[in-house]
């Protein structure tokens, strides 16, 4: 095993580019309980420079959702059907609010091969980590090289062990787990650790309670989907998506001038800058 200490670079962008240019990222998400999850995702993908977002969700998803997410491609019928619609250089994201209903569960493995068929990178995140964790064998019916960003709750679950077991030696579960099940993985909290089934990983230095609120994860999905969807390797995305994440989630709270204010929009709303500041730095 090998710690990465290279630094990671924006994606190239062309100025003659289109949206095209720039992919495409396909969230599969939300239910009446979490409107806002798929949305959060989406808009994250956007802000770090994807070129168009998709959303496949619930009817009530888009009706509440779409008046204040005009940027977005609407789906609901390949949602109802269980599907992921084509699209080129796409990224699929499945999970962020997705819920664990029995009707989801079933529709899940239907989501996932259509997305393998479709899709260049799948974002395994949320309920779709809570509702494969119910098969001992769950990494044997998902197609190898997806990104897993499970927290330490949903780490567990996947593991079949405890929360303090899984953060004993975070580094070292992710890096065998990576291996066991052919997955990158990218296990959020303190020090978030991002690990490859080759054996390498990265331990980011960041610390912040200003990323400890509801819809962060998503925003989190959604970034690293946004990378991935301009050409960043998997690895790479999920690396850079987690140092761009840490580094919102510390200018948000500096901007509010301490962690307890901070919201996940706000997480949003600092992308932009530090998009800026990181350019700078690398």
């Amino acid at each position: 095993m090998a710690e990465v200490q290279r630094l990671i670079s924006l994606p190239a962008r062309a100025e003659d580019g289109n949206k095209g240019s720039f992919g495409c990222v396909t969230v599969v998400g939300g239910c009446e309980n979490y409107l806002g999850a798929p949305i959060l995702c989406g808009k994250a993908a956007y802000r770090v420079g994807c070129g168009l977002v998709e959303l496949v969700v619930p009817e009530i998803v888009r009706n509440c959702g779409a008046p204040g997410f005009t940027e977005a491609v609407w789906d609901c019928k390949a949602f109802a059907d269980g599907l992921v619609p084509e699209r080129k250089n796409a990224v699929t994201v499945i999970g962020p609010g997705l819920g664990t209903a029995p009707e989801i569960a079933a529709k899940l493995p239907s989501l996932i091969n259509s997305a393998a068929m479709f899709s260049k990178l799948i974002v395994l995140d949320a309920d779709a980590l809570n509702l494969l964790s119910r098969s001992p064998e769950w990494f044997e019916t998902v197609p190898e090289n997806c990104v897993l960003t499970p927290h330490p709750g949903e780490m567990a679950r996947l593991c079949r062990m405890s929360v303090a077991e899984v953060q004993e030696n975070r580094a070292k579960l992710a890096l065998a787990k990576a291996a066991e099940w052919h997955h990158i993985i990218l296990l959020k909290g303190a020090h978030t650790v991002i690990a490859s089934p080759e054996g390498y990983y990265v331990v980011l230095p960041y610390v912040t309670s200003a990323l400890s609120v509801a819809g962060s994860g998503d925003v989190l999905a959604g970034i690293i989907a946004g990378f991935a969807a301009q050409g960043k390797p998997a690895f790479d995305a999920a690396w850079l998506g987690g140092e761009v994440h840490a580094r919102a989630g510390l200018l948000a709270a500096d901007t509010f001038g301490n962690p307890y204010s901070v919201m996940a929009g706000d997480l949003l709303e600092s992308l932009p800058k530090t998009i800026t500041a990181y350019a700078k730095f690398s």
